[in-house]
């Protein structure tokens, strides 16, 4: 059960953690290099092409986040122990992320890395802002977290609803004789006995 809630934390702390990572690092790009064109042409050529799907990758992290409040309000909702919250540690995974992800862009853009790569505005920027958007998210994530399983205790102390239901008594057919009558010898109404000629 302990590895049950350790990945119900991950399913919503991954998902915001990683679009802290890609909003730092657009946003990095964007401060660095204000001019839209040149943003474009550096982006182009340093193995950011992938940016076209970043409102994708952001609707995928949105669907996971929701995936795992509802599974944690389900969990309270249960009466399952809260988890232990997620180590502040966290929050260096996206700056080393943000490192890993420059270099292997550049690495698989143009077959090799230059050192100077460490030194650009955009990479510094770029990893100047993944600290605090890293912090950010995990402090969302926290916050969600607690509501998903506030709503979760609330509706499980929620008076229950009961509803009486009401189901008639078969009607009796007239097509059963009656055991009165049958018991002193009479039989039920029929219609005429007609003769034929």
């Amino acid at each position: 059960m302990p590895g049950m809630r350790r990945r119900l934390t991950w399913l919503s702390i991954a998902p915001l953690m990683l679009a802290g990572l890609l909003a730092g690092h657009a946003l990095g790009y964007r401060l660095a290099i204000t001019d839209p064109h040149a943003r474009a042409d550096a982006l182009a050529h340093s193995g950011h092409s992938y940016f076209a799907y970043v409102p994708f990758a952001l609707s995928v992290c949105l669907g996971v986040l929701l995936a795992g409040l509802a599974l944690q309000a389900l969990s309270a909702l249960r009466g399952e122990p809260r988890r232990p919250a997620a180590s502040p540690l966290i929050v260096v995974l996206p700056p080393a992320a943000f490192v890993a992800q420059e270099l292997i862009e550049r690495l698989l853009h143009s077959g090799h890395v230059s050192w100077t790569v460490v030194v650009q505005p955009t990479f510094l920027i770029g990893l100047a802002l993944q600290l605090p958007f890293a912090l950010a998210a995990l402090l969302l994530a926290w916050a969600l977290d607690s509501a998903a399983r506030a709503v979760g205790q609330a509706l499980a102390s929620a008076p229950r609803l009961t509803f009486d239901v009401f189901v008639p008594a078969p009607a009796r057919s007239s097509a059963v004789p009656s055991p009165a009558g049958l018991a002193r010898g009479y039989g039920e109404r029929a219609p005429p006995f007609l003769r034929r000629p």
